[in-house]
């Protein structure tokens, strides 16, 4: 079967289903965060799908607004969020699994799921009392 047993940069989350690929190690630079990645971690995957991305180690906060690289042998490419926009550190905010979009053709690696740091509350103010 798949996994461990083989010679596979990836393993699968379940049986045959969504791949899953882990970080090897990352590095903080002045201009972006590179997060490496296996040899060869998208070789035989289809043109395009989604990924399961499993951050081993936290990025530090003092990164958290710097874009992200995924790099793996000469390959170098972009995490975007859905909109397009780089994705920086403040949307991989923790180690944990991430759910990730790619296209080979299109050069896209783009995430789909994150956590957000801030959230808002929204109240209705003008509700009214119905039970005079």
């Amino acid at each position: 079967m798949f996994g461990a047993t083989t010679n596979y940069p990836f393993n699968f989350s379940n049986r045959l289903g969504i791949p899953l690929i882990e970080s090897t190690n990352i590095t903080v630079n002045t201009d972006n965060v590179v997060i490496g990645i296996p040899k060869r971690a998208f070789r035989f995957l289809n043109g395009n799908g989604v990924i399961l991305f499993r951050l081993n180690t936290a990025i530090p906060e003092t990164a958290s607004t710097l874009p992200i690289l995924f790099a793996s042998n000469e390959f170098t490419q972009a995490l975007t969020l859905v909109g397009g926009e780089a994705a920086t550190a403040t949307q991989l905010n923790g180690a944990g699994v991430y759910f990730v979009y790619y296209d080979k053709n299109a050069n896209i690696l783009q995430l789909m799921s994150f956590a957000p740091t801030t959230t808002t509350a929204t109240q209705n103010t003008t509700e009214t009392d119905n039970n005079n």
